[in-house]
């Protein structure tokens, strides 16, 4: 029985992420585990992608454009583009145009398109993605790439415009939610209005790399999720969880049992 789904998740982060995943099945916890660069998933993909409950995302996170450890942007692209042709789960990918990272703006946009672009190629990919004051390029991205059409895309912790929230909503997206959201009186409200069939949860946990993280500490944190979301939507918590288990369930293509 699955007691949870975590829509957006970060097993390489663990100790040891092999270990994590195989208490995760015990605990009957599914995830979305996304990476932050081609060489994490390359270097995770020999074991998580054989766990019969963890789907394992192909990632470039804006973050870490820039950084030694992803290396030239035409390396990183062509890294992605060699892994893609394994996978048809795709995160953590995006943009984020915070001051801080506003240096990188350019070459963002540069990766950002490329992804949209392979995906919407491949079609039938489903895409979990980051977006930090830069909700409108990013829906740009997507539509003008066309992947909103042939993919399936997650937005991660939404917390942009309410006009941009009116948009992905228009163009199909999902959204994953999670205590960040709603612990700001914007995303409570977002998540009071979304229509039913748009709701995932997340933990996006562990928080950073080699930070400690047990399966019912997973589910602690998902369960309040799914408490608070019931109470500002006025349901029933294990309605709302069966509905959304069941969502995410077929969304990674795992069994319905």
């Amino acid at each position: 029985m699955t007691r949870f789904v975590d829509m957006h998740m970060h097993a390489g982060f663990a100790p040891d992420p092999a270990a994590l995943a195989a208490e995760l099945a015990s605990a009957g916890i599914a995830s979305f585990a996304n990476t932050v660069t081609p060489q994490e998933y390359a270097h995770l993909s020999p074991t998580l992608t054989s766990a019969p409950n963890m789907r394992l995302g192909l990632g470039l996170h804006p973050w870490w454009i820039g950084t030694p450890e992803l290396g030239s942007l035409d390396d990183a692209l062509a890294a992605f583009e060699r892994e893609f042709g394994t996978t048809g789960f795709v995160g953590e990918v995006g943009l984020d145009f915070w001051p801080s990272r506003a240096s990188t703006k350019d070459e963002q946009l540069e990766v950002f398109t490329s992804i949209a672009q392979l995906c919407a190629a491949k079609g039938n990919v489903l895409v979990s993605l980051h977006s930090v004051k830069a909700e409108h390029e990013l829906l740009d991205i997507l539509e003008a790439s066309n992947c909103l059409e042939h993919c399936t895309c997650i937005l991660h912790s939404y917390g942009g415009p309410s006009d941009q929230l009116a948009r992905a909503v228009e163009d199909g997206c999902l959204f994953s939610i999670g205590r960040r959201m709603l612990s700001s009186k914007r995303g409570r409200e977002y998540a009071r209005i979304l229509l039913d069939d748009r709701l995932l949860i997340e933990s996006d946990l562990p928080a950073s790399q080699g930070a400690s993280l047990s399966a019912e500490e997973l589910a602690a944190e998902l369960a309040w999720v799914i408490d608070e979301l019931a109470r500002i939507r006025g349901v029933g918590a294990e309605s709302l969880r069966e509905a959304i288990n069941a969502r995410s369930k077929a969304l990674l293509g795992l069994q319905t049992a």
